[in-house]
């Protein structure tokens, strides 16, 4: 597996070129429903989901028993075990898993649901492409699909299924969702609970290889307050600089959201 670079939030690649319609990036905000009320930029072609997986990772750990809270299971790292981070080379709970975006702990939980399982989640979520057959002739979709590998995602669909899961409809218990709204918790805006995951990589080149000149970044979620509620879907695509393409996502949003905010 290539090295991975990334500041806390893991992400990675593609599986094919990046679309051309894509380099623009994408800034879309939309209603509780998921639906679209401002978008720019190129929202409709699909990019790996990267670290954003670990949403519907979390949902179905909770949903499947294999998540207990935020601070359960703990589980302790193995030899053998990716280790791109410090913080990756300890006992990892769920809490940590998404701050730091532990691969072998997401890994851990795909292997316990089994590939019928994993694509059933993925099918009843109608998450993007629904590709979990990962690498070609590598049989590797139960730990690779959403790793520089076959899942894809637009930014539009992200803000559907966000859409779904703020609503209450996907077919998960609300203590699921309760659980997995608590492991994305970000810093508040003015009263706003803010809920948000991001996503950071290297868009894969057509034999296989990463394009390091080029990064990929993701910052999803939702902003909350009392019967309000707004979506936010921003992709960054960008040549390497001094912050990473997913840390610029986030702030961007950040910097974006309190004008968004005033408008509901």
């Amino acid at each position: 597996m290539p090295r991975i670079l990334l500041s806390g939030l893991l992400a990675t690649g593609l599986f094919c070129a990046l679309p051309a319609s894509a380099t623009s990036g994408c800034m879309l905000f939309a209603d509780g429903s998921g639906k679209p009320v401002s978008a720019q930029g190129e929202c409709a072609a699909q990019l790996t989901p990267a670290s954003t997986f670990k949403i519907p990772l979390a949902l179905m750990g909770y949903d499947s028993g294999f998540l207990v809270d935020e601070q359960l299971p703990a589980l302790p790292f193995k030899a053998g075990d990716p280790d791109f981070l410090p913080q990756w080379k300890q006992t990892t709970t769920p809490s940590s898993w998404m701050k730091f975006s532990v691969i072998w702990y997401s890994q851990r939980l795909t292997e316990w649901l089994g590939e019928a399982r994993l694509q059933h989640y993925v099918d009843r979520f109608d998450y993007g492409n629904r590709d979990l057959s990962g690498n070609p002739g590598k049989h590797d979709g139960l730990t690779q699909a959403w790793l520089s590998s076959s899942l894809a995602i637009s930014p539009q669909e992200q803000a559907r299924f966000l859409g779904k899961l703020v609503g209450g409809k996907l077919p998960v218990s609300a203590q699921t969702l309760r659980h997995t709204a608590s492991l994305m918790r970000q810093p508040d805006i003015d009263g706003w609970q803010i809920h948000g995951k991001t996503g950071m990589g290297y868009p894969k080149l057509l034999d296989g290889s990463l394009n390091r000149d080029q990064q990929i970044g993701w910052f999803v979620g939702w902003a909350s307050k009392q019967d309000k509620t707004l979506i936010f879907v921003h992709t960054v695509i960008q040549k390497p600089g001094k912050q990473f393409a997913s840390l610029k996502a986030r702030d961007q949003v950040f910097a974006a959201l309190p004008a968004e905010l005033n408008k509901l």
